[in-house]
């Protein structure tokens, strides 16, 4: 096991980045601190072969342009909020619209804009700080969030934790492209996935929760059994019509840490469990992925380049009660874990 911290580069601004690399002998993790984003992830092949299984650029120039929040731990209120408002103990808050009139991933200034403070404890454990001034794109309260990333076995554990000085919401998640046969290998249309989700939310035309709960079963959007993820993704089904694919937030059965994904790459055998606490997971299958800039190693993503599994509460939660609350307040802090845990498909 060991822990390095190295510059990376710095912003235009001229702010220094630093990179985070946790290694132990089955995995490597190279963690900016830009946007405590994932920038490398290398797990071993069939062959013994190190793969770096997240889509990435290699300069902090190139993060600045990331549209798509590649790697980023995206906050305060990840996904969408309706309208760009919402009520919170009577006083209706309005944040920053940049998707039409709604808020996607906190407007302009969330936490994967950020330039975090970054330390560490041991040899296995990363810790992210940063803050969030109250009245950060119409949020309120100040807000500190601290990201711990650790090395548990064959697995990278994040940890999210975000205090508040007065009442705030709260929606934490890492927002990597995961393909498990190499980051500038193509489309994960032939990748195999199971979800543990009897349920996905049912949206409008913006993406934003209509409040209902939709059976998978007899759905293209079921994936309680493995299939691959483009066996169905063109199905003359409306919610898949309407996204150009998987972009939808599914509900997670059972509750506490526990198994949320199976995701597998055929050509690598590399597979990936996605474990988390929340309560939701948005299967996103980078129906819009561009690049904006140079990649990795000189590769190029496109429109399923990668499969997002973005663990987290449901979006637009604080405009609907019945959803699980995602208020935060001075003496009850948010705090979530999600664990990406690898090993090698049976054959």
């Amino acid at each position: 096991m060991s822990i390095q911290i190295k510059d990376f580069g710095k912003t235009t601004a001229g702010q220094p980045v630093k990179v985070g690399i946790l290694a132990n002998d089955t995995i490597e993790v190279h963690i900016l601190s830009y946007g405590a984003t994932i920038q490398q992830l290398l797990v071993p092949d069939r062959k013994g072969n190190k793969v770096d299984v997240v889509l990435g650029y290699p300069t902090v120039q190139d993060y600045e342009l990331n549209t798509c929040f590649l790697g980023a731990v995206v906050g305060r209120y990840a996904n969408r909020i309706g309208g760009s408002k919402f009520t919170l103990y009577e006083e209706e808050y309005h944040v920053t619209p940049n998707e039409g009139k709604n808020c996607l991933h906190s407007g302009l200034h969330g936490f994967d804009k950020t330039v975090f403070d970054m330390g560490f404890e041991g040899d296995d454990t990363l810790v992210l700080t940063a803050a969030s001034p109250d009245g950060t794109d119409g949020f309120p309260g100040n807000a500190e969030l601290e990201v711990r990333y650790s090395l548990a076995g064959t697995g990278l554990m994040i940890q999210y934790t975000l205090t508040t000085d007065a009442p705030t919401v709260a929606n934490i998640t890492n927002h990597s492209y995961f393909n498990l046969n190499g980051h500038a290998s193509g489309s994960v249309l032939g990748h195999r996935l199971s979800l543990a989700a009897p349920a996905y939310l049912e949206t409008d035309a913006g993406s934003i929760p209509t409040g209902r709960k939709i059976a998978v079963a007899g759905t293209p959007m079921d994936f309680t059994e493995e299939k691959t993820i483009g066996r169905d993704i063109n199905a003359d089904y409306p919610a898949l019509k309407q996204c150009s694919g998987y972009d939808h937030c599914y509900v997670i059965a059972d509750s506490g840490l526990r198994h949320t994904a199976w995701l597998t790459g055929p050509e690598t055998g590399i597979r990936m469990e996605t474990l988390t606490t929340q309560p939701g997971v948005q299967l996103y299958t980078s129906n819009f992925l561009k690049s904006a800039t140079a990649c990795k190693d000189g590769a190029s993503y496109g429109q399923y380049a990668a499969v997002c599994l973005e663990t987290q509460d449901f979006p637009d939660a604080p405009n609907h009660p019945d959803f699980p609350d995602t208020t935060v307040l001075p003496d009850r802090p948010y705090s979530a874990t999600t664990l990406y845990r690898f090993d090698l498909a049976p054959l």
